[in-house]
């Protein structure tokens, strides 16, 4: 009896955990930025590295002007980051949507768990000097395609955000240069 009652409960646990170790879980390990050119700072910092089956990790993005002078931001979707993403180190493989609060209370994006879509509609505000804006993106670990370096940018792979100071009438390119290490964790202790 004690026999059956054993396997019994070693069968119950060994299905318990196959449906965990179905879903690989991941942490970021680390994130790095390069310093960017002009008069706005960008600068990405972990806000929950681990990426568990019940508990995606995150990223707070942060957008600085660092000028004197206020700076208007152009871009779609949402802003000032448009629509995130993590790309892998081979830049033609699928890029790993990151989501945010941002795109629930927008009517420019529509996210879905099959597609990602934004109307295009041009958004422009002002940073004002000194100010700061953060947002923060969720990593979930059914989008991940696994352990890599990412490179931050765009989904849809157009430039992040264009910028402009005073009255000029050319707007600038932001390209910043993220990576964001995701190592796959073992579940078994």
């Amino acid at each position: 009896m004690k026999r059956r009652h054993y396997l019994g409960a070693a069968t119950a646990t060994m299905a318990g955990l196959a449906g965990c170790m179905g879903d690989p879980e991941y942490t970021i390990a680390s994130v790095s930025s390069a310093d960017t050119a002009g008069p706005l700072g960008f600068d990405v910092e972990i806000a929950d590295s681990d990426i568990t089956v019940d508990s995606p990790g995150s990223l707070d993005v942060r957008l600085r002007n660092d000028s004197e002078t206020a700076v208007e931001i152009r871009n779609t979707g949402v802003w000032p980051f448009r629509i995130l993403a993590l790309i892998p180190p081979d830049e033609n493989g699928m890029r790993t949507l990151l989501l945010t609060d941002q795109y629930a209370e927008t009517d420019h994006v529509e996210v879905t768990a099959n597609s990602t879509g934004t109307d295009n509609t041009q958004l422009v505000r002002s940073l004002a000097a000194g100010k700061s804006v953060t947002e923060r993106y969720r990593v979930h670990g059914k989008r991940l395609r696994g352990s890599a370096t990412y490179s931050l940018g765009d989904y849809f792979g157009d430039t992040l955000l264009s910028y402009r100071t005073g009255d000029s009438g050319s707007w600038s390119e932001l390209h910043p240069e993220v990576s964001v290490t995701v190592a796959e964790r073992s579940l078994l202790p």
